[in-house]
């Protein structure tokens, strides 16, 4: 595929940093996440893997650190967000492997996980971008891999309903980050656990316009809207009912979610019906 130029750029940025650096050692790059599934827009992050023989340690370490460093420094946007392993990291159950090389939002972390998981391995397996090397074996597993979103959607995402509580629903309806982070992340793990396969944020977000109801459709563009063409007006004139919908969407998802985490219960999406959410009224100023 061709790369966008702010990928190319960055990724070609990189490879030159750790490469006078570490001559040699640095055997694959490869990139998940947006990018693999044809979706790059403005703000979008660039997730990557670096693949080596032997991981970096001590002052190699402090090279590599420095190469990402570099990299931010001469390049500060997209986001290069990612963790270095090996081969043999890649053909293991994950519950095998140590924390690795990290570089998160702009700091690293030579002990970190971020982005080691079953998501990663499933994307890296099926839909890579090579940037350098080969992609070697990489394990997957489908059980896993939905047990891993069913624990992410009762744990991460149900606490998440009650940092919006605590926030202000409606006052949530104000910010366009929450509502496309919201309207789009959980509905990628409902989807996985109802159709048995990954998607994208964009196949997310038709997910939730198409197949589940006509009470999430506006959400559902509007979580688009502000991912894909932020500068459009809001589909919404009332800021609150956003929040509102977000809400209940998020309420929704984790819920219909847990309840359709096996196997023998997961309904054809022609069958799949909300369970009826909490409403809210917005308050009449006095």
């Amino acid at each position: 595929m061709t790369l966008p130029r702010p990928i190319s750029n960055l990724t070609n940025c990189f490879l030159e940093e750790v490469d006078s650096r570490l001559p040699d050692r640095l055997t694959g790059l490869f990139l998940h996440g947006s990018i693999c599934w044809g979706e790059f827009f403005p703000g979008s992050d660039i997730d990557f893997i670096g693949l080596w023989d032997e991981l970096p340690t001590g002052k190699d370490l402090d090279l590599l650190k420095a190469a990402h460093e570099s990299t931010k420094k001469r390049l500060p946007k997209p986001t290069f967000d990612g963790f270095h392993c090996t081969a043999t990291d890649l053909t293991a159950s994950l519950a095998q492997i140590p924390h690795r090389p990290v570089f998160y939002q702009d700091a690293f972390d030579p002990e970190g996980t971020i982005n080691i998981n079953l998501v990663t391995w499933h994307e890296l397996a099926e839909r890579p971008v090579v940037i350098r090397g080969q992609v070697p074996p990489v394990y997957t597993n489908l059980n896993e891999l939905i047990e891993f979103t069913r624990t992410n959607l009762d744990t991460f995402w149900r606490g998440f309903i009650k940092q919006i509580e605590d926030a202000g629903i409606e006052a949530v309806g104000g910010y366009d980050d929450p509502i496309a982070w919201v309207g789009l992340g959980p509905a990628r793990l409902h989807h996985l656990l109802i159709a048995r396969e990954l998607t994208s944020k964009r196949g997310a977000g038709h997910y939730v316009c198409e197949p589940l109801d006509p009470r999430w459709n506006k959400i559902g563009r509007e979580a688009l809207r502000i991912r894909e063409d932020p500068g459009s007006p809001s589909l919404y004139d009332d800021l609150a009912q956003r929040g509102c919908d977000t809400y209940d969407l998020l309420t929704w998802l984790v819920q219909d979610g847990h309840r359709a985490i096996r196997p023998q219960d997961w309904p054809p999406l022609s069958r799949l019906r909300p369970i009826t959410g909490r409403r809210h009224r917005r308050r009449r100023p006095r």
